[in-house]
């Protein structure tokens, strides 16, 4: 999970940047998920833990995404970690019968919500966490 959740957004990231296949302005965005808010653990998770490698992977990755808005706002590209929110996939499959109740979404209309956030971002977003849902920043 750290190797592929945490450690891959960066690699593809950091491989655009070094091979200077990005455009003036570029906007990269890194797919991660709520899971990685160590503030939202106390409500999600009250009272348990569980799932410690994809939490763990995913705060890895938004603090990546955090450094890598840092060290690439001088050369005008932004960053935004994004939580696409809660959707119909077989990852989610063990929760089938919470989706109609917790609202979540065909995949195609999560990846509208991605594509509408990246479009709205810009420098002065750069290294925020989005939460694709609502559009909201979801707290680290």
């Amino acid at each position: 999970q750290i190797n592929i959740c945490a450690l891959g957004p960066l690699r593809v990231n950091n491989a655009c940047v070094n091979e200077g296949v990005l455009a003036e302005g570029a906007k990269l965005a890194v797919i991660t998920s709520q899971a990685g808010s160590a503030e939202w653990r106390s409500t999600q998770n009250k009272d348990e833990g569980s799932d410690y490698g994809h939490h763990m992977s995913r705060a890895a990755c938004n603090m990546a995404g955090a450094l890598l808005a840092e060290e690439l706002r001088s050369k005008g590209f932004s960053v935004i970690m994004l939580h696409p929110g809660f959707n119909r996939t077989e990852m989610t499959s063990k929760y089938k019968e919470i989706w109609d109740i917790e609202g979540a979404v065909d995949p195609s209309e999560g990846a509208k919500r991605v594509l509408y956030e990246v479009i709205k971002s810009d420098m002065s977003t750069t290294g925020s966490f989005i939460n694709c849902e609502d559009g909201l920043r979801i707290p680290w």
